[in-house]
């Protein structure tokens, strides 16, 4: 049997045609992107090429490599340089956009607000914010509504991640404000949008929704600083509070390196707008995913009831953080929702020198596209792929079926893997342990099908749904 002459030039890559100059950018729909990457995967394999305009582009769907690549970060890969460009010129250059030894040292900075202990002190926080959650649905399932269920989980997580972030309370769940929130809400699908743009085009014409966005982040910045400042004056007559940072940005206006010198103003700045889009954006569209599956899977909601019901007993939500812990039937929907509905479905990566991928010489500074969710919905790594069934992540899962845990990283992998795990798993078991406890939840037929909208992350479209109280 004659065997296939691997490939060893990037010319020779398979792909989809497109024209000249253009590329393929007319087959591109960013709000598609990761479906119409997930297409073109099936089609053409592993690893492919395509063109935005004059760039070419590798996608990547094999999970073995997208866990090699993630590996080899940050000396090997890095995410995709138009990623920091973008972040410094609008001035929110933080661990994430980071590389190298900058990366380095403002990622030890970032764990330090998600280690188990700091976590455990902030679960009253959590606590309290879940029962506001719990409060505002009771009124909604008396007056027997249905809601845009996304913007709800939106507050919730708004509200968590500025507590965490600032240590201020801006509780938008019980104010009914959402100012703050639509200004962070326009910050992402503007990011998405310029880091994928095949030239800068903001640099010569701004469109509409570059303005507003521009507007947004003025808005954001401003409030970022005046906690920075309310924040320095009160640790400079409070000096105890060096021993023991209370929220994230008293960790980062502490830190200093080997030498005593502190982060500067954008370094802070580009955090603190980095946890507060990471911490609020991934974990709402979960939540909202998460409701989409069980409201389609009654079934599946029964049973996180019967878990609620039998591991909280009287109580109405977790009373302690280690009652949290024994959620494992909803901890496992929420693995399986991370599975179907992964709302970081593609990650934008280039090599740091030249490498070989399957067979290819990849040039340095090669736009890579991870197709991170298209192994994680094929037969070869999980069991019934398309199909919803949280048993799978369960120690009973029988040994006869296929389970491929490599395959779904909804929260990355390897040293750049996401420090926010951990406090994304406790706020989604915190509010499903409610809603199961104390709500039943249906999805409105609207004739319309829920979408799922890429702008950076993933997020359904139009989700209505309507809470009746048990």
């Amino acid at each position: 049997m004659l065997t296939k002459k691997p490939l060893n030039s990037l010319s020779q890559l398979q792909g989809p045609k497109g024209l000249p100059v253009l590329g393929n950018i007319l087959q591109i729909d960013l709000q598609r992107l990761h479906s119409i990457l997930e297409e073109w995967s099936g089609i053409y394999g592993d690893i492919y090429k395509f063109k935005i305009a004059n760039k070419t582009v590798v996608a990547i769907s094999n999970p073995a490599l997208i866990q090699n690549i993630l590996r080899d970060r940050p000396e090997t890969y890095r995410r995709v340089s138009s990623i920091e460009r973008v972040a410094r010129e609008l001035e929110i250059h933080g661990v994430f956009s980071a590389e190298g030894e900058q990366w380095q040292r403002q990622r030890q900075l970032t764990m330090q607000a998600f280690k188990p202990e700091h976590l455990r002190r902030f679960f009253p926080t959590v606590r309290k914010i879940t029962d506001r959650l719990k409060n505002r649905w009771s009124k909604i399932a008396d007056s027997g509504q249905f809601i845009d269920v996304q913007k709800d989980w939106m507050r919730f997580t708004v509200d968590v991640t500025t507590n965490l972030a600032f240590g201020y309370d801006i509780n938008l769940l019980e104010q009914e404000n959402d100012y703050f929130q639509r200004h962070l809400e326009r910050l992402l699908p503007a990011f998405n949008r310029r880091t994928n743009a095949p030239f800068p085009y903001w640099h010569f014409v701004k469109l509409p929704s570059d303005r507003a966005m521009e507007k947004s982040l003025a808005v954001i910045k401003e409030t970022i600083h005046e906690f920075v400042q309310q924040t320095r004056q009160r640790l400079a007559q409070q000096p105890e509070k060096t021993v023991q940072p209370a929220n994230f940005l008293e960790a980062l206006l502490l830190a200093h390196d080997e030498n005593g010198v502190r982060l500067s103003d954008a370094d802070i700045q580009g955090n603190i707008i980095t946890i507060l889009l990471a911490g609020e954006d991934t974990t709402a569209h979960t939540l909202a995913w998460l409701l989409y599956l069980i409201t389609g899977h009654p079934e599946v909601q029964h049973k996180m009831q019967q878990e609620a019901d039998t591991v909280l007993g009287p109580e109405t939500m977790p009373p302690d953080i280690s009652v949290v812990e024994k959620l494992n039937y909803i901890e496992a929907v929420a693995h399986e929702t991370m599975r179907l509905k992964s709302v970081t479905p593609l990650l934008f990566m280039e090599p740091n020198r030249d490498v070989e991928l399957a067979g290819v010489t990849i040039p340095k500074g090669t736009f890579l596209m991870l197709v991170n969710r298209y192994g994680a919905l094929q037969e070869e790594n999980f069991t019934d792929a398309h199909e919803f069934k949280p048993e799978r992540w369960l120690e009973s899962n029988p040994a006869s079926c296929i389970h491929n845990r490599n395959a779904s990283i909804p929260f990355g992998a390897g040293p750049r893997f996401c420090p926010g795990r951990n406090l994304a798993l406790l706020e989604i078991k915190m509010a499903m342990a409610m809603l199961c406890r104390n709500f039943s939840v249906t999805r409105a037929d609207t004739g319309l099908p829920v979408q799922e909208i890429f702008s950076f992350t993933m997020m359904p479209d139009k989700l209505i749904v309507k809470f009746a109280a048990r």
